[in-house]
C-alpha cells in the first residue's frame, strides 16, 4: 500500500506515545531460559513493563486481553508461530495489534524481505546479543506508528467496530480500498461490518473478491466458511474451512473457529473432516484432541471417544472440563465404575463442585447405586440449596429434599 499520510490527516488519528521505556512489552518464546534473558536483558534497558509467554496460543489470549506496545515473538512458537500470531492480532477485531518483532531463524535476503512483507515490523535474528534489543524494538515502534504504515489506519477501523459505529468503520475500509484498489484485506473488512449488520450475500460478495485478489488469504476463507455456514450452505463451509486450516495447518485458532460454527450447527462429521487435519499435521493441542474425542462422542463412538479424551485429559492434567466429558462418556458407554472413579478425581480438587456431584449421583443411578446417589443429591442440595436438578432428581425418586440434608 502506498503512503497513507492522507488517510491519517483524514480520520484525525491521535499522535501515538513517543517511544520510551513506559511501553508495554511481551516475549513469545518456548525456550524459558531465553525467555528469562531476554526479560533480563530488556530491565536493564529500563523496561519494566514486561510480560511473557511460551506458546503463541497463550500469547495471543493474553495480548487480547492485555494489549502490549511492542511485542517480541518467536518464529518457532507452539500452536501459533510468530507469523500466525500476526496474522491473528491484525485480523482479529476484538485483538489490538502492536508493533511487531519477529525472532528467527537466520534468513537470505529474500527471505528477510518475505517476513517484512507478512507485516513484521523488525525481524531479529538468531544467536543475537543485547545490544541488539534496544535498536530493534526502537526502530519496530517507529516503523509501527509512521504514517507511512497502514496498520493504526485498520487497527482504527477495528476500533470502530468495536465501539458499534459501523458506518464509521465502513468509511475507513472504504478509504484504504480506495487508496489501494489491488488490496484484499479493506475488503474483508467490509465483509464483517456486512456480517454484522446480517448482509451475509453482500459481505460474501466482497470475500470472494477478496479472495480473487489474494489466492492465500486465510481469513477470507476462514469468515467466508463462518458465512455459509450461517446459510446453512455446509458443504461450501466446509471448503473454505478446509482450505483456511490446509493454508495455515499450525494454527490453532482456525480449528477453533471452524470446530465452533460446525458443532453449533451439530455438522458433527464435518467438524471431524477438520479436526482430522490438523491431527494430521502433527497439532496436538488438547484443544483439537477434546474436540475429537466430542465428537466421536456424538456420535456414539465411544471407544474412539474415550481415547481422544483420555489423551486430553494426559495433556492437560488439571482440566475440569476434559475430565468431565470423559467420565459422562465413561458414563454413556457403561463403564460406570471408571465414570464414578473419573468423576472422584475431579472432587479431590475441587470437592463441593455441585455440578460434577451431581453428575457422579446420575452415574450411580444408572450403575443402580440409588442409596449412594441419593446421599450425593442431598451433598448437592446442602452445597447449593437452589439447584433445580437435584431438587427435580429426588423428586423423581421418590425421596424428600430435606431426608438426609444435615
Amino acid at each position: 500500500m502506498a503512503d497513507s499520510s492522507e488517510l491519517y490527516k483524514q480520520f484525525g488519528l491521535a499522535i501515538p506515545e513517543p517511544f520510551g521505556s513506559k511501553l508495554a512489552l511481551h516475549i513469545g518464546e518456548e525456550n524459558n531460559e531465553i525467555r528469562l534473558i531476554i526479560k533480563h536483558h530488556l530491565e536493564k534497558l529500563g523496561f519494566f513493563n514486561i510480560r511473557s509467554s511460551r506458546n503463541g496460543y497463550l500469547a495471543l489470549a493474553e495480548l487480547k486481553q492485555t494489549p502490549a506496545d511492542v511485542v517480541i515473538e518467536g518464529d518457532d512458537l507452539l500452536h501459533l508461530n510468530a507469523y500466525d500470531l500476526l496474522k491473528e492480532l491484525s485480523e482479529d477485531v476484538q485483538a489490538r495489534r502492536p508493533a511487531f518483532i519477529v525472532i528467527s531463524k537466520p534468513l537470505n535476503k529474500s527471505e528477510l524481505m518475505l517476513a517484512l512483507e507478512n507485516g513484521a515490523d523488525e525481524v531479529m535474528l538468531r544467536p543475537f546479543v543485547q545490544a541488539d534489543l534496544f535498536p530493534k524494538i526502537k526502530r519496530a515502534y517507529e516503523n509501527f506508528i509512521s504514517t507511512k504504515n497502514p496498520e493504526r489506519i485498520y487497527e482504527y477501523a477495528k476500533a470502530k467496530i468495536r465501539e458499534n459505529n459501523l458506518e464509521e468503520a465502513t468509511s475507513v475500509y472504504t478509504a484504504i480500498s480506495t487508496h489501494s484498489d489491488k488490496a484484499a484485506r479493506p475488503l474483508v473488512g467490509l465483509a464483517r461490518v456486512l456480517i454484522l449488520k446480517k448482509k451475509y450475500e453482500e459481505a460474501l460478495q466482497f470475500l470472494s473478491k477478496a479472495i480473487e485478489r489474494n489466492e492465500n488469504y486465510v481469513h477470507a476463507f476462514s469468515l467466508r466458511g463462518e458465512v455459509y455456514t450461517t446459510l446453512k450452505n455446509y458443504e461450501k463451509a466446509l471448503d473454505d474451512f478446509k482450505k483456511a486450516v490446509t493454508l495455515s495447518p499450525l494454527n490453532i485458532t482456525r480449528y477453533e473457529k471452524a470446530a465452533e460454527f460446525l458443532i453449533q450447527e451439530n455438522k458433527i462429521e464435518e467438524c471431524l473432516q477438520i479436526l482430522t487435519i490438523g491431527i494430521a499435521a502433527g497439532l496436538k493441542h488438547p484443544y483439537i484432541i477434546e474436540r475429537t474425542g466430542y465428537c466421536y462422542f456424538v456420535k456414539k463412538e465411544y471407544t474412539k471417544a474415550i481415547h481422544y479424551l483420555k489423551e486430553a485429559v494426559r495433556l492437560e492434567q488439571d482440566n475440569v472440563s476434559f475430565l468431565n466429558s470423559l467420565a459422562i462418556c465413561y458414563r454413556d458407554s457403561k463403564e460406570l465404575e471408571k465414570a464414578v472413579q473419573t468423576y472422584n478425581v475431579i472432587l479431590k480438587k475441587q470437592p463441593d463442585n455441585h455440578l460434577i456431584l451431581f453428575n457422579k449421583a446420575i452415574a450411580l443411578l444408572v450403575w443402580e447405586k440409588k442409596d449412594d446417589a441419593i446421599k450425593i443429591l442431598h451433598r448437592v442440595l446442602k452445597i447449593s440449596p437452589e439447584y433445580t436438578k437435584a431438587k427435580e432428581k429426588l423428586q423423581e425418586l421418590g425421596v424428600s429434599q430435606l431426608s438426609g440434608a444435615a
